[in-house]
């Protein structure tokens, strides 16, 4: 979260640390509206969080543990395992734009699952 966005450091913290520890889409969505609530729209900084954040739940709802992201690849590894269960290329030429992509990538990645 960027300084001038929370500028108190135990408050960016304290929001920083609600975001690694949500364990469902709904609860970074809360935390998103409380941080929209309390400090107005959102940076692009802090949308990113907000992705990532999203990200990381889609991952662990479908088993996936890491995802390891070098210039424009992206190989997704089970949970407690290095094995890849997923590689993707990705073209977006910005990071939101790689978002994105890897955020398609898990959910079509979970879609096969069931």
């Amino acid at each position: 979260l960027p300084y001038d966005y929370v500028e108190e450091d135990s408050q960016r913290m304290m929001f920083m640390k609600r975001f690694a520890e949500a364990s469902e889409a709904r609860d970074v969505k809360a935390v998103a509206a409380e941080l929209k609530d309390r400090f107005g729209p959102l940076p692009p900084a802090a949308k990113r969080l907000v992705r990532l954040s999203e990200l990381r739940v889609a991952c662990a709802g479908a088993g996936i543990g890491n995802v390891d992201v070098a210039k424009s690849r992206a190989v997704f590894c089970k949970v407690g395992s290095r094995d890849a269960a997923l590689v993707r290329r990705l073209e977006g030429a910005t990071p939101d734009a790689k978002i994105r992509e890897l955020s398609r990538a898990i959910s079509d990645y979970a879609k096969n699952l069931t």
